[in-house]
């Protein structure tokens, strides 16, 4: 927000680009509806955007840019911890021979940074790089709860848990007796709860110390996934020694120096 509370040019274009991706295209009169621009501050940013190629105009109409998908894919490898990473990632994936995940925590979702896994199974597995799942659902995401203080889940925990398939871990009290579980165990599991048939084995990798914007490390998940009668329970100590290892390479955090 701008000094005197006034949304600033970058909320506007932050709220620009969440429309957009929540509706794929929209007019300027629809961009000025959902976002509540006025209409000629709408139409100098989007001009502006437009030209920065941040977005692009087609007729009357606005949708995402180039440059958003150009710096998509680069912004993601260049990233120093993803640096890191995907060599053992990659490593993991050739030992487990099925889908290799790596995904942040960002509210109560798994936010996913890498994929690595192709064939039939592979391409029926709806998981993409960066797209977002209930974190209470995947072994990422309970990975990552685990590593959250209990009066933080408590303060952004959502009140409803909903289910993805049968299998899913709905109630608080139970989900936070997993959390403990995990956090005894370094590693969690899902059998079936984000997919039906699709299991998961995932543990925590972590940057070194530093101090942030909003107050936490670099901390991700990094999980093996196959169909629920091929997880292999050999995996759950592959995927804790790779994770060590990330932490390992990770522990001199150069953004500290």
């Amino acid at each position: 927000m701008a000094a005197d509370g006034a949304p600033s040019t970058l909320d506007r274009a932050e709220a620009v680009f969440t429309a957009l991706s929540e509706h794929g295209f929209l007019t300027l009169t629809e961009i000025t509806a959902v976002t509540g621009i006025p209409r000629s501050s709408a139409h100098r940013l989007l001009t502006r955007m437009v030209r920065l190629r941040w977005l692009l105009r087609v007729g009357d109409n606005y949708e995402l840019g180039v440059r958003l998908f150009e710096l998509g894919t680069p912004g993601r490898r260049n990233h120093w911890f993803h640096r890191i990473a995907y060599p053992r990632l990659q490593e993991l994936h050739a030992r487990t021979g099925f889908v290799v995940h790596m995904a942040y925590l960002d509210g109560w979702d798994a936010m996913y940074w890498e994929r690595l896994g192709t064939g039939r199974f592979g391409a029926e597995l709806p998981t993409r790089v960066g797209t977002q799942w209930p974190a209470h659902r995947t072994a990422l995401g309970k990975v990552l709860l685990a590593n959250e203080s209990d009066a933080e889940l408590a303060r952004t925990a959502p009140a409803v848990l909903t289910p993805g398939t049968a299998a899913t871990i709905t109630d608080h009290d139970a989900l936070g007796r997993q959390l403990d579980q995990v956090r005894a165990d370094l590693i969690a599991h899902d059998r079936g709860e984000a997919l039906a048939g699709v299991g998961c084995v995932a543990a925590a990798a972590h940057a070194g110390r530093a101090r942030t914007s909003d107050g936490h490390t670099t901390t991700v998940a990094i999980s093996v996934t196959a169909p629920l009668d091929r997880l292999d329970r050999r995996w759950s100590q592959l995927v804790l020694a790779t994770a060590a290892e990330i932490t390992r390479a990770a522990g001199p955090n150069p953004m500290a120096e």
